[in-house]
């Protein structure tokens, strides 16, 4: 398959963010006084909007799973959003890729202004066509964030291929009809056979694998 667009998540994926992540989660917890989770535990709900991880993990209503969201928004973009580290070989892939002059775009469950200002501040930002996120309301799932990113770069799904680290990516490529390329090397998948179950057109264990992948000049249209 010959791909016009590659997508790509955020933590997990571009940065290991997990630091801060962490330690926005853990205010948020202490502030409302929710039962404590190990930091691992909490490294694997990442993945899905805070909404989501406080209704489904800690039970809360959504009016109260909103009002957590906006606490943890808060502190995380004032306090946390920088604590994390580009994966080596990022940039690496980010160049070829530019210099074989391929769309690249970025859907994430972050909030997108926060998105934007992370991508900014690690460098990130000149190699991106379009940056789609998470409204503040958690109106808009990880399909319609990629959905949302297909339109805006103008790309038909059949050239175009999500990179994620976690069943919520691997959901929304499959729901939007895009091929999927899972990563092991983040938050979610520890295995590639958790990875199959989204149909993956590869199961990256590192960087090498997807910079393997694209080198393969039959799977890229410049």
């Amino acid at each position: 398959m010959k791909y016009s667009a590659i997508i790509w998540d955020i933590d997990g994926t571009l940065l290991n963010s997990m630091e801060g992540l962490i330690s926005s989660y853990n205010y948020t917890i202490d502030m409302l006084n929710l039962d404590k989770k190990r930091d691992d535990e909490l490294a694997s709900y990442i993945g899905p909007t805070p909404q989501t991880i406080f209704q489904t993990h800690f039970h809360l209503d959504k009016n109260s799973a909103q009002t957590a969201a906006d606490i943890f928004r808060e502190h995380y973009k004032t306090y946390d959003l920088f604590k994390a580290k580009v994966y080596n070989g990022i940039f690496y892939i980010l160049e070829n890729l530019q210099k074989q002059q391929v769309r690249k775009a970025i859907a994430t469950n972050k909030r997108e202004d926060y998105a934007i200002d992370i991508i900014k501040h690690f460098n990130l930002y000149k190699y991106f066509d379009s940056i789609c996120g998470a409204d503040n309301e958690n109106k808009l799932t990880k399909t319609d964030i990629l959905k949302k990113c297909l339109k805006e770069l103008s790309c038909e799904n059949q050239s175009a291929v999500l990179i994620g680290d976690s069943c919520h990516d691997g959901r929304a490529a499959n729901e939007a009809g895009i091929d999927f390329i899972g990563v092991t090397y983040g938050f979610g998948f520890k295995t590639k056979d958790e990875i199959k179950e989204f149909n993956p057109v590869l199961c990256a264990e590192n960087i090498n694998d997807i910079v393997e992948f694209f080198d393969n000049k039959n799977s890229l249209i410049p």
